[in-house]
């Protein structure tokens, strides 16, 4: 190994346990915030609408990850849910700091963390971080652990009859075209169980880690996403982005913005016989 070699290994493994600092401290703040729910944790205002709100929790969880990241590497790009943009430096951070905030407030216990990290725009680890279950999902190196063990998921069914797909279609905020409804009535026919849990960040972690086969989202920002796709990468998964055009991208940290049609699947799903896989190609979904 080169001297250059070694700086940038040594680098990458100080970015990697900073990435889990943070996600360990905004969850510990999500935790708190949800187990002793209060007007005042739960004081919510509305972003693009009834149906997209952000709570106190939401920003104090997204500053206490910022907060580790700029004591350790100070010269570091945030990209928050919360916050926007901020800072300079070749490592880029892409957080969300409750995602499924909806079911936060509600006081349904499914919402999580998520972490990616880059730099000079190379992955260099995902983080999905579930503080109720204190389940850490992690990408780094190529390989998928929880909580700190490899994982290594197994295939459950390899056809839409035999899979359940994880799904937050259709969405809040507006009636769904008809187009939708009956593309929404095709996957429930074909699979065997259709599931909208509200988090699309631990829909990407579950299908990483071999909970779901399958799962498709097409209203999300690109802190929903980061981390969860480098999961699924690292568990060698299927992934399949496209753009509002229904284009296929070729997924960089500079792209990440414009994915707008999302499906992820397991190694060894027949993804190319799915219903889903036809709902994509033609434009429906």
């Amino acid at each position: 190994m080169t001297l250059n070699q070694a700086i940038r290994h040594d680098l990458h493994r100080v970015i990697v346990d900073v990435a889990h600092e943070a996600a360990l401290a905004a969850g510990a703040v999500a935790r708190k915030g949800f187990l002793g729910a209060s007007p005042e944790t739960l004081q919510t205002q509305q972003k693009a609408g009834f149906f997209d709100i952000v709570t106190a929790s939401d920003k104090a969880a997204e500053a206490a990850a910022c907060e580790i990241i700029r004591s350790r590497l100070p010269a570091s790009r945030i990209l928050g849910e919360e916050g926007g943009l901020q800072g300079e430096g070749d490592t880029t951070w892409i957080i969300d700091p409750i995602d499924g905030t909806s079911n936060f407030a509600s006081g349904l216990p499914f919402f999580c963390v998520s972490i990616a990290a880059y730099h000079v725009g190379e992955p260099i680890c995902g983080i999905v971080y579930d503080p109720i279950r204190e389940e850490l999902f992690l990408a780094a190196g190529g390989q998928l652990s929880l909580n700190g063990s490899e994982v290594k998921p197994f295939l459950r069914g390899r056809i839409d009859r035999e899979v359940e797909l994880l799904s937050n279609a259709p969405y809040e905020g507006e009636r769904p075209s008809r187009a939708a409804q009956e593309a929404h009535a095709d996957l429930v026919n074909s699979f065997r169980a259709v599931r909208r849990l509200g988090s699309c960040a631990l829909h990407l972690a579950y299908v990483a880690c071999g909970r779901a086969a399958v799962a498709y989202e097409s209203k999300f920002s690109a802190w929903d996403i980061a981390a969860g796709i480098q999961l699924v990468e690292a568990a060698g998964g299927l992934v399949v982005v496209q753009d509002g055009g229904g284009r296929s991208l070729h997924l960089r940290e500079e792209t990440l913005g414009s994915v707008k049609r999302l499906v992820v699947a397991q190694a060894g799903f027949d993804y190319q016989s799915s219903c889903l896989s036809n709902l994509m190609a033609d434009g429906t979904l």
